[in-house]
């Protein structure tokens, strides 16, 4: 196969999957700190509760806590209100944060699936309440993982914004798949998981979820984890699906850690925005290649790792 320029699924986004530049899975296998970290200091840690914003609610197992959510020290937003000029407005919302685990170096690829279960309803609970502000038009659920990827703190955890507008790139996806399915009747993102099931992208499924490496990868190793049902945000989620969801997400996360040296990675959630219409999913994009002058003065992104043989590792038992 030449180097391909592949079109996304519904997006006018492109993507040139370069396998005449490409590696071997082994070759991204990511290289950590020489110094480990030890934990010391880190206020997300069981004992430094009191070094966090006045918490918000946690789980608890046995007397003590498993999950905590608290309000960022640091927040990119601010319940402040104000007019809006037009080019400018208060930057209104809330800003959270979710410890998935009292355990400093563990992540959420260790986390059993019955937590992972447990953390999908913690982040529906605290949507639906950010979303009763009715000056809030979207919540943003995002993960970073490792330095690399954005996160300043080592300890395992999740970050929430909610935000007055709907953000540029799921304003884009709601239009696209609504434009989709005027000329085909049908969503974009339920077409292509039933596609991708049945070729050499696909990674896993179950009866209510998939999991895909997507056609037109931006990232080494970029994966897609959705209900199979059409579903347009977490709390409309059944039992069964959010326990296919959770085994997705760990399968994923599992694969990335044991097979890559757990690289730095984002992962965030898109949901549907108010009454539009758009199938929700996680994408998980691993931080293992740098976006360069061409990338950021086109818009299109060079892939080196084709998504036929992303998939094939990350089926690897």
């Amino acid at each position: 196969m030449e180097n391909e320029l592949r079109r996304d699924y519904f997006l006018d986004r492109f993507v040139i999957i370069a396998v005449g530049r490409a590696k071997r899975p082994n070759d991204y296998v990511h290289i950590g700190s020489v110094e480990a970290d030890t934990g010391r200091g880190c206020f997300f840690c069981p004992g430094s509760e009191n070094q966090t914003p006045p918490e918000i609610s946690r789980l608890e197992e046995d007397g003590k806590w498993i999950m905590r959510v608290f309000p960022n020290k640091f927040p990119a937003v601010s319940p402040e209100d104000g007019p809006d000029t037009g080019i400018m407005m208060p930057a209104y919302g809330r800003h959270e944060v979710v410890v998935e685990s009292p355990e400093h170096g563990k992540t959420v690829a260790d986390l059993s699936i019955e937590r992972i279960v447990s953390l999908l309803k913690v982040y529906s609970g605290r949507v639906e309440a950010m979303l009763a502000d009715p000056k809030i038009e979207y919540v943003m659920v995002f993960k970073n993982h490792g330095r690399a990827a954005g996160a300043s703190l080592a300890h395992t955890h999740t970050q929430i914004i909610s935000l007055p507008v709907v953000p540029n790139l799921v304003r884009e996806e709601v239009e696209a798949a609504g434009r989709y399915h005027q000329e085909r009747g049908t969503c974009p993102l339920c077409d292509a998981w039933v596609k991708e099931m049945n070729g050499p992208r696909r990674v896993w499924e179950d009866d209510y979820a998939a999991v895909f490496t997507p056609y037109a990868s931006r990232n080494p190793f970029e994966s897609w984890i959705m209900p199979k049902r059409h579903i347009k945000a977490l709390n409309e989620l059944d039992a069964d699906e959010r326990k296919s969801l959770a085994s997705g997400l760990k399968l994923v996360l599992s694969k990335l850690k044991a097979g890559l040296n757990d690289p730095p990675y984002n992962m965030y959630l898109h949901v549907s925005p108010g009454e539009d219409d758009l199938h929700m999913h996680f994408e998980v994009l691993p931080r293992l290649s740098t976006w360069a002058g061409f990338e950021l003065g086109s818009g299109i992104i060079i892939n080196t790792m084709a998504p036929e043989t992303a998939a094939e590792f990350l089926r690897e038992k």
